[in-house]
Parts: structure tokens; C-alpha cells; sequence
């Protein structure tokens, strides 16, 4: 039972962090480091890395833009309120559902399969500095 609840808590961070680094790690060349440490500024740094990676046009730039900044507001409030992290991790991943059903609005079949990758990619990467963060052997 014991190791149960331990693969629980485990997991449940490792899924807290993803959420987490997807919402928050984004970094693009073209903001400055101050900038991405605030909302407007991480919402502005994940579209631009957007706007590269999914050669999104002129027209779909201010759409998702807009729902980054949306998004990021939201996670914000989630990430500050006084919640447990298990609950935090179901607002964040409830969230995270809405945002896709947006972009998936916005985005073309190819651009939103290249968006999920990315996603899946930021994931990943969270997970990978979660393990290193609990496993200092692991540097």
C-alpha cells in the first residue's frame, strides 16, 4: 500500500509539472528574460515559438496569441490559488482541454498535429527535469 501511494504522489507531480511546463517553460529568442517572467510575457514568447514552428499566418498570429494570453491568465490564477496540488493538476489539465479545443479551431489539420507534437515534446522535457529534480544522480 505504501509503495502504491508513493507511485500516486510520484505520478501526480510528474503530470503537475508537465502541466506546468507546458503552461509556463516556453522560451523564444526574441523576448528578454524579464519578459517571459510574466504572463503577457509567456503567452507572447509561446506564440512566437508557435509562429515558427507552425507557420502560422498573419491572420492566425493575433488569434492565438489571444488564446495564449487567455490561457496563460487562467493557469496563472490556477498556479496561485490555494488549492491542493491534486486538485491544481485537474484545473491545469481541464484547462489545457479547453485551450486545444480552441486551437484546434484556429489552427489546419497539419498546423494542430504539429501543435500537439509540441506540446507532447514540452511534456516530455518536464517530466525529464521532474525525474532530475527528485534524482540528483541523474545530472
Amino acid at each position: 500500500m505504501k509503495i502504491r501511494t508513493l507511485k500516486l504522489k510520484s505520478t501526480l507531480g510528474v503530470l503537475f509539472m508537465a502541466g506546468a511546463a507546458l503552461t509556463l517553460s516556453v522560451s523564444a529568442k526574441a523576448q528578454s528574460a524579464d519578459s517571459a517572467r510574466t504572463t503577457e510575457g509567456r503567452a507572447s514568447a509561446l506564440t512566437e515559438k508557435m509562429k515558427t514552428e507552425l507557420s502560422l499566418t498573419d491572420d492566425e498570429y493575433p488569434k492565438v496569441l489571444a488564446i495564449n494570453l487567455k490561457y496563460a491568465q487562467k493557469n496563472e490564477e490556477i498556479f496561485q490559488g490555494s488549492e491542493g496540488r491534486f486538485a491544481k493538476f485537474k484545473s491545469l489539465r481541464s484547462s489545457q482541454k479547453e485551450k486545444n479545443k480552441e486551437m484546434k479551431a484556429v489552427l489546419d489539420k497539419d498546423q494542430y498535429k504539429k501543435y500537439e507534437e509540441m506540446t507532447e515534446e514540452m511534456k516530455a522535457k518536464a517530466r525529464e527535469q521532474y525525474k532530475t529534480r527528485q534524482d540528483p544522480a541523474r545530472q
